[in-house]
């Protein structure tokens, strides 16, 4: 199965991408309090629009997005593409990272995730299995955040495939350790499947650690390439 992920900057908020924004999205973009929670907000939608457009074979402007949270129903759930041919869509943004998964036919999910400061010990007991937490012992101090990370990426990029995030706990599933290739090896929530799931390592750059989940039994063929020249020609 492809899947194609684009990763992108935090593009200025010029008057053609914030056009872009339906008014939904323009309550959201003017309710972030940091400016670079606008742009990495502004870059994902239009970033969407411009790669979705390219494969329906549409202008961005077309392209329309529904974020109804599937529990409450408000626009601030996972952004998914309308329409008759619409592919699938994830997207996620960390630091000067913005990315973009896209494949026909299957929930997929995307997380990209900055190595920063973080309490990694005590985000690990609350987040993570049991095997996982023994596992994580083991690992060096040295490679702590790092290791954190890659798990929190694996994590967040297997809940976005359910379309419920976060509200399926994290601790319900087992995943291999950092340093292996990613699958979920147990779980003990019907949200997450893991003979029906594949995952791919991404390659965010450095600092950034970024995996991919999509609900499938087939092989996935995976491309990674830069959009900020998608985003600029938007203008």
């Amino acid at each position: 199965m492809r899947c194609d992920v684009w990763w992108a900057s935090p593009a200025p908020a010029t008057p053609r991408l914030l056009a872009l924004l339906d008014e939904n999205e323009r309550t959201r973009y003017g309710n972030y309090r940091r400016e670079i929670d606008q742009l990495r907000f502004l870059t994902g939608r239009a970033l969407i629009r411009a790669v979705a457009g390219q494969w329906l074979g549409v202008e961005p402007e077309a392209v329309r997005l529904d974020a109804s949270c599937y529990d409450c129903g408000k626009p601030h759930g996972k952004p998914t593409v309308v329409g008759p041919g619409a592919p699938e869509v994830s997207i996620s943004h960390s630091g000067q990272r913005v990315a973009l998964a896209i494949a026909r036919g299957a929930p997929l999910g995307v997380d990209v995730e900055e190595i920063r400061d973080a309490e990694v010990t005590d985000l690990a007991r609350i987040s993570f299995s049991e095997a996982e937490r023994a596992a994580f012992a083991h690992v060096p101090e040295p490679e702590l955040r790092a290791a954190f990370f890659t798990y929190w990426s694996r994590k967040e990029a297997v809940v976005k495939t359910t379309g419920k995030g976060m509200s399926v706990p994290m601790s319900q599933f087992t995943l291999t350790p950092h340093d292996a290739p990613p699958a979920v090896t147990a779980s003990r929530t019907a949200e997450v499947d893991p003979a029906a799931l594949r995952m791919a390592t991404l390659d965010p750059g450095d600092g950034y650690r970024a995996s991919l989940a999509v609900l499938t039994v087939e092989d996935l063929e995976v491309t990674e390439q830069p959009a900020d020249d998608l985003i600029r020609a938007l203008g």
